[in-house]
């Protein structure tokens, strides 16, 4: 089942068709390297190898991640073990709440620098037998975290304004 863009990030409607269109090209880009690993596998059992096929499946398959990833942060997909969490009082788990997502937030901030590096020194290295720059697999890391540093500034300030509750608590058998 499709997700629904999430409430509490999406709360004008131009952020709400941009999570659309995230979410579409995620699924789209996911399709394509299902294909892309069939052309090889079928490739080559005919004894007609397309190498080409699983350099091409790797380079989407990075950002079918990256843009997954964000999405799961918008709809708070990723797990979280809270078992020392639960005891703590309420306001204790408010702060490390906040805590938590200022850490989240500088590392993706250190993501997208050292990405954005990493992809200006690979733009001369070729991408296997498809010959273009190896820097469009590596600018998935950047973008990537670039679009979840969006999404967790974004959740940070509902945090502070109180349009989303703090919480770093799970709920049994969820995954925020």
């Amino acid at each position: 089942e499709r997700m629904s863009p999430p409430h509490d990030l999406s709360n004008h409607l131009m952020s709400k068709f941009l999570y659309k269109i995230e979410e579409a090209v995620a699924m789209f880009l996911f399709e394509l390297t299902v294909l892309m690993v069939l052309v090889g596998s079928v490739g080559r059992t005919a004894g007609v190898p397309q190498t080409w096929s699983i350099d091409l499946a790797q380079a989407i398959f990075a950002w079918c991640c990256v843009l997954g990833a964000d999405i799961a942060l918008k709809n708070r997909g990723h797990i979280i073990i809270d078992i020392a969490v639960r005891p703590m009082p309420a306001a204790l788990q408010t702060f490390l709440s906040y805590l938590w997502y200022i850490i989240i937030a500088a590392f993706l901030g250190l993501l997208v620098y050292l990405g954005t590096k990493l992809t200006l020194i690979n733009t001369q290295r070729e991408l296997g037998d498809l010959g273009v720059s190896y820097g469009w697999v590596t600018a998935s890391i950047p973008a990537g975290a670039a679009l979840m540093l969006i999404s967790c500034l974004t959740r940070l300030k509902n945090f502070i304004t109180g349009k989303e509750a703090t919480t770093i608590q799970g709920r049994d058998g969820e995954a925020l």
